[in-house]
């Protein structure tokens, strides 16, 4: 893989962690955070959309279903981590989808990678299942985080065949972000009303500093897509589970046993084989 899509890769891993380690510790409001984060979203589209030109026609259809697909991902997002640890849900969620990437690319975008580098993505799942899973979680979380991976592998390869047929990155993630910040908004003022304005005011700089970092961390991955192998640059995006587990160690006071710490072990060999095989 080029030096450049590997060093995206992994910064967008670490930030994803971290905003979701955000999300996860703060005070537990999700739909004044869903709110904020929206804003923060649509804030940064503004400012694309001043400088740079819309989306191109071809980008449109990918762009229309990564929202939908966003939309339910974000409702199975909080649903989950009202049911559960961060480090079940987040860790579970993001390794079931990079096997689900690399079928789907090979269908659509005909990419089929070395064995090397499958055993890498492999590698990574099963190294993310294994941070991930808990047989004492509640079945209704795990459920959730299910759920999650299937949304996460279905807008993963649509936005990457969608950044490469717009041919800009930044410009379709920041319209992604600002289409999709509409009814997001609209589903918090539809549960709250006017208290959902009291209530964002509580943190409202957190959650809207959120929704831009989510931004450019997805930004970087879709960059990276639009020059490298799809399944690989998804794969070593969920090494974000290594970063996740510590956070989720040191600063949310989550018990992580062996198999857990093993789990992130595989993780790193299957990203290294991924990267420098």
């Amino acid at each position: 893989m080029p030096p450049l899509a590997i060093a995206a890769a992994l910064t967008s891993a670490l930030i994803h962690a971290s905003w979701n380690a955000a999300l996860k510790g703060g005070r537990g409001d999700r739909i004044a955070d869903a709110f904020l984060i929206a804003v923060g979203g649509m804030l940064t589209w503004g400012v694309v959309a001043l400088l740079l030109p819309p989306p191109v026609a071809a980008a449109w259809p990918y762009l229309i279903a990564s929202v939908l697909i966003h939309l339910v991902y974000w409702y199975t997002l909080f649903s989950a981590y009202d049911a559960g640890d961060m480090s079940h849900i987040y860790t579970l969620s993001r390794g079931s989808a990079p096997m689900l990437v690399a079928f789907g690319a090979a269908i659509t975008a005909h990419e089929i990678p070395p064995v090397v580098k499958m055993i890498g993505v492999a590698l990574v799942s099963v190294g993310v299942l294994l941070v991930g899973f808990s047989p004492r979680a509640p079945l209704k979380a795990t459920l959730w985080a299910l759920s999650i991976g299937v949304c996460i592998a279905a807008y993963s390869l649509i936005d990457a065949l969608g950044a490469r047929a717009g041919g800009d990155a930044l410009i379709y993630v920041a319209w992604t972000s600002g289409i999709m910040g509409v009814p997001m908004i609209a589903f918090a003022f539809w549960r709250r009303g006017r208290q959902l304005l009291k209530d964002a005011a509580v943190q409202p700089l957190k959650g809207i500093f959120i929704g831009v970092i989510s931004f450019a961390g997805y930004g970087l991955v879709l960059w990276a897509q639009t020059f490298a192998p799809i399944a690989q640059v998804t794969a070593l995006r969920e090494t974000s589970v290594v970063f996740g587990a510590i956070i989720a160690f040191l600063f949310l006071r989550e018990h992580l046993g062996s198999r857990r710490w093993l789990g992130a072990v595989v993780v790193a060999a299957g990203a290294g084989l991924i990267a420098f095989a």
